[in-house]
């Protein structure tokens, strides 16, 4: 038998043939363990959380995961094939078209997607795509792994509608508003309050900003709202010397921190008219005790008169509300029949209350003259719903 390099040829043979089972051998392990490493990842893919949308290079789908095909109501078979259009409405496609070129000159991106189910719904998804290459580098498609945000956009949409809703209750308000700190810095004021200040006051110190000082107000309530107190004032700024009518009420943040929130209505005119209005009662309750006449009022609804502090003097009363019987027995005993007869024939005439009565003052027994005079008012079905009028005293002497 010949030899080759010192071997027969039957030992070369059982080298090659123990070389072509080693290589089998070598080739089955390694079939082995590309086996278990693509069932290791396909099993990872299968189980994660998020979908796995993989197209090719002209967007057609080549694989998605079951996460995937549950998010949009398919079986994951079901996509297999289909361009990613497909599950977009026609005014998402542009946008897409745009991405998918991105991606095809190599970069990354995230995006969200309004995806068509197959039941015709909406899915808003989230997609973080990279591209694929194959290993001459050259591109093959597009990885995309997928999260279902739909609960998290339909959050945000009633988050939107939530503060759009609360803004145009701000904007409705006619008055001024604003919320500050503690530690008196503005953190928001509306529109309004901005023309009042000329400038967008936020971050700056509020008694500065409202009312010129430079130290905290005299008349801040601060320390009763943030203890949780609702607190409704008056106050003439400094500023403008204008009167404003302020309601302050805590707000407690989500961090756990609390505001005062200030509602603010401009009352100057309402003051000014109680000003005057006080003013008249002061000259009126001086003509009155120097002319010697009172007021009163009936209230149908209560029976109830309310008198002026003159009427009461005059009276010897020392109450200004009283029953109607009451205000008949501060007269004379022979009076009060006509007194009586004299309010109905008013509430059932033609409405005018007329009549002289007499009574006695406690403090010596004299008597005193009165002249009273009324008038009925009518709701509008004639009903009487009240009288208003005037005494007199007509004493001679």
């Amino acid at each position: 038998m010949k030899q080759c390099d010192g071997k027969t040829r039957d030992e070369l043979s059982q080298e090659i043939e123990a070389l072509r089972r080693e290589n089998a051998l070598l080739l089955m392990t390694q079939s082995v363990a590309l086996r278990e490493s693509e069932d290791r990842y396909r099993r990872m893919i299968e189980t994660a959380n998020e979908g796995v949308w993989i197209l090719d290079a002209k967007g057609v789908t080549s694989f998605v995961n079951t996460k995937m095909g549950v998010m949009l109501g398919y079986h994951a078979e079901e996509m297999l094939g289909r361009h990613l259009f497909e599950f977009l409405d026609e005014e998402m496609r542009p946008a897409a078209a745009e991405n998918l070129s991105q991606r095809k000159a190599g970069a990354k991106g995230q995006y969200d997607y309004q995806l068509r189910s197959k039941e015709g719904g909406l899915v808003w998804a989230q997609v973080c795509a990279s591209p694929i290459y194959d290993h001459d580098r050259r591109y093959v498609g597009v990885l995309g792994m997928v999260s279902d945000i739909t609960e998290r956009k339909r959050a945000e949409a009633a988050l939107a509608d939530s503060e759009a809703h609360y803004r145009a209750m701000i904007n409705a308000f006619d008055g001024m508003m604003y919320i500050c700190s503690p530690d008196y810095r503005i953190e928001f004021l509306n529109d309004r309050l901005k023309l009042r200040t000329g400038y967008d006051a936020t971050g700056e110190l509020c008694y500065r900003a409202l009312h010129g000082l430079e130290a905290v107000c005299p008349w801040c309530v601060n320390e009763r709202v943030f203890s949780g107190e609702c607190v409704r004032w008056e106050v003439q700024s400094p500023k403008d010397k204008r009167w404003y009518e302020v309601s302050n009420s805590p707000i407690y943040n989500l961090d756990g921190s609390v505001s005062k929130q200030a509602m603010i209505t401009d009352v100057t005119q309402r003051k000014r008219a109680e000003i005057d209005i006080l003013k008249q009662k002061v000259i009126l309750s001086q003509a009155a005790k120097l002319a010697r006449f009172g007021a009163w009022e009936w209230d149908a609804a209560s029976d109830m008169f309310t008198v002026s502090e003159e009427w009461a003097k005059m009276h010897g009363s020392e109450v200004t509300v009283i029953s109607r019987e009451s205000w008949v027995s501060l007269s004379h005993p022979e009076d009060r029949p006509k007194i009586r007869q004299a309010f109905r024939d008013a509430l059932d005439g033609p409405g005018v209350y007329q009549v002289d009565y007499r009574i006695v003052k406690s403090e010596d027994g004299s008597l005193r003259c009165h002249h009273s005079l009324g008038e009925v008012v009518r709701d509008a079905e004639l009903k009487p719903v009240g009288m208003f009028g005037v005494v007199q005293d007509i004493t001679q002497g």
